[in-house]
């Protein structure tokens, strides 16, 4: 933007997502202020365009975020949760307030296809089937609609989600039909204005890219000559050092960032039941040369990893890929449970939690590897 290199091919950013479909549910409302579509929920005239589409009133107040949610499940303000597909307990920050907040709630749903740490915690437990299994749409960071297609039938006693969702519906007096693609891709064309024109038998192979016109057209390159807003608008902000830094810099002196590697997905629920897990087999923890000697510290040695919350045992490699006083490591596997040490302060304006600082120390350990790692009881409520 900054060139004016916009409106040709190769030219634009395209952030990657953590997930599959991250762009796809947001599209479909999944944002706490936004319906589907990204019209916001406390706009008269977007509640008017829901209410009138769905026959229902429509929420006017955005609700929590996640990080908002535990909060109000610890206060009592929030009763229950339905979370679907994701493991909680392993891959949010601070799993111990991630812990107590899920146990505060009077009922918790767990919508998964294995028994996670967080499903094993949960009040009822609904067995869902893969995306192998089920039939619709992903979306990408390119706009990309694509059509996914079943490719074998359900496991016995698990549904689609769109399949459970419907059931759940009827049941609380809601009625639909049963869940189908197709028709849910008609009902989201109705709703949201970029879907217009998609619809389910005409996606092909290779999908659409949204804005797709009434008459079936998409859209390759989203900005050609400008932005909606014009020429777009450019932001500064002073630096700020992170309060997990600055408050903890003398016990805690190194810096722990979290990421992930290729061989897993995610908190690798899936992809430590395939032949991935001999790839790579646990967690390791990469420790610069200076620090390693400082440490007498060599590649292969179990160290004490701890930040204030907590602590646990993790296997080292000396490596020059971090910077001296910084330490990397990858969040995979429940044995390590690395989630433990990192802290759940999020970012001024999204609440996104600072996985990538944590403050923490480390020393040589001759006891091998915690099982379990524990919570540190005397820490403060919003760090527990």
């Amino acid at each position: 933007m900054m060139t004016g290199n916009i409106g040709k091919p190769g030219s634009g950013v395209n952030p990657l997502r953590g997930q599959n479909n991250v762009q796809g549910a947001a599209d479909m409302g999944v944002q706490p202020h936004q319906g589907a579509g990204y019209l916001p929920v406390d706009d008269p005239e977007s509640i008017t365009v829901y209410t009138d589409f769905y026959g229902r009133e429509h929420p006017s107040k955005p609700g929590y975020r996640i990080p908002e949610m535990f909060a109000a499940a610890q206060r009592g303000d929030l009763k229950g949760m339905w979370i679907m597909g994701e493991d909680l307990l392993q891959t949010d920050p601070n799993t111990c307030h991630v812990r107590d907040s899920l146990k505060n709630l009077e009922f918790l749903v767990v919508q998964e296809l294995f028994m996670t740490g967080t499903a094993r915690i949960a009040d009822v437990v609904l067995p869902a089937s893969s995306f192998f299994e089920k039939e619709g749409t992903f979306t990408n960071a390119e706009r990309r609609i694509q059509k996914v297609s079943r490719v074998v039938e359900p496991l016995t006693g698990t549904k689609p989600d769109g399949q459970i969702v419907v059931e759940m519906m009827n049941a609380m007096g809601y009625p639909q039909d049963p869940y189908s693609a197709a028709a849910v891709l008609k009902e989201i064309a109705g709703i949201v204005p970029f879907f217009k024109g998609v619809k389910w038998e005409e996606l092909g192979d290779n999908g659409k890219q949204w804005p797709v016109t009434e008459d079936g057209s998409d859209t390759r390159i989203l900005h050609v000559k400008s932005f909606r807003r014009g020429k777009g608008k450019f932001h500064i902000w002073d630096f700020e050092e992170s309060s997990e830094l600055a408050q903890n810099s003398h016990d805690f002196p190194y810096i722990l960032t979290t990421g992930r590697i290729l061989e897993h997905y995610n908190s690798g629920t899936m992809t430590r039941r395939t032949p991935n897990k001999e790839l790579v087999t646990e967690d390791i923890l990469l420790v610069n040369i200076e620090d390693a000697t400082e440490k007498k510290i060599k590649s292969g040695d179990f160290v004490k990893l701890y930040s204030k919350r907590s602590q646990t045992i993790m296997k080292t490699e000396v490596s020059d890929i971090v910077k001296p006083g910084v330490l990397y490591t990858t969040f995979h596997f429940p044995e390590t449970s690395v989630n433990y040490l990192t802290g759940n302060v999020g970012d001024e304006y999204t609440l996104t939690p600072e996985y990538k600082v944590v403050a923490v120390n480390f020393e040589k350990s001759v006891y091998g590897r915690l099982t379990i790692p524990g919570c540190i009881a005397d820490a403060a409520p919003s760090e527990r």
